[in-house]
């Protein structure tokens, strides 16, 4: 069994969820009987350290990145969540970084390893909002990328650097990369700014924005430092609805292979 779909969780302004929003999807696209695959190359290691009481750590991205005797089903580790493996993170990933810089095709290195994953059906790659070669390496492997969204003005900055960083990854290096679309992981529908921002996003990108948002939820917050997810942790809380939704949005999307033109402007 080869992968069927990987998907980069990009967005170059912090705070917008990312990571909350890579665990939470890993689990309901498993509760929805996909084996999932997450790897974590953020260097803050937010979706390692939320996402199991038990995790090794003999072996990180970084060895998989740095050692070509290593592959992903070495360094994959079952979690407490049934049907989700994670690749933990390293708490520096310099060393890659200049490794895969100084390396001819350094930026190809993450898609040989996921060529040889066996065993996952969907892959979520969650990356740190700095665009460097681990992120182009990240996106030059994947079928899909997703951009979570916060509702906060300076998000926008952050979304159009990850559409700018889109266009030229798939215009030079990875001409099958799609983008499977963007949503609001963050939102405070009582700001009257943030349904401001929301109603931007939504007249310049009507196809690509999910229908689903995920609002602003202490429940959520509470769930990551169980090291649980939302739809475990609280499944009756509008946040696990809401997570449910999205999950089943994104796996339509994929079924159906959406290609949001407006967002290839050049």
């Amino acid at each position: 069994m080869t992968l069927k779909w990987i998907i980069t969780f990009l967005q170059r302004k912090g705070g917008t969820g990312k990571s909350t929003a890579a665990l939470n999807l890993a689990h309901v696209l498993a509760i929805l009987g996909y084996r999932v695959l997450l790897i974590d190359i953020d260097d803050q290691q937010n979706a390692t350290s939320s996402i199991s009481k038990h995790i090794r750590a003999d072996l990180t991205i970084a060895d998989l990145l740095l050692k070509d005797d290593v592959r992903a089903a070495d360094v994959a580790v079952q979690t407490e969540w049934e049907n989700v493996w994670i690749i933990p993170a390293s708490p520096n990933l310099s060393g890659a970084l200049k490794h895969l810089d100084s390396e001819v095709g350094g930026h190809l290195v993450i898609k040989e390893k996921l060529q040889e994953a066996e065993g996952f059906d969907i892959c979520l790659l969650d990356n740190s909002p700095s665009l460097n070669i681990l992120n182009i390496s990240s996106l030059c492997a994947s079928t899909h990328l997703f951009i979570p969204l916060s509702s906060k003005y300076f998000s926008l900055q952050g979304l159009g650097q990850t559409l700018g960083a889109y266009n030229k990854v798939k215009k030079r290096l990875n001409p099958d990369l799609e983008l499977l679309g963007m949503a609001f992981v963050i939102h405070d529908k009582r700001s009257i700014l943030a349904n401001e921002v929301v109603d931007r996003v939504q007249n310049q990108y009507p196809s690509l924005l999910f229908h689903t948002m995920v609002g602003v939820n202490i429940k959520i917050e509470e769930a990551q430092v169980k090291k649980q997810a939302i739809t475990t942790y609280a499944p009756l809380d509008r946040g696990a609805e809401q997570y449910r939704e999205l999950g089943i949005e994104m796996i339509d999307r994929l079924k159906v292979g959406i290609i949001a033109k407006e967002a290839v402007y050049g």
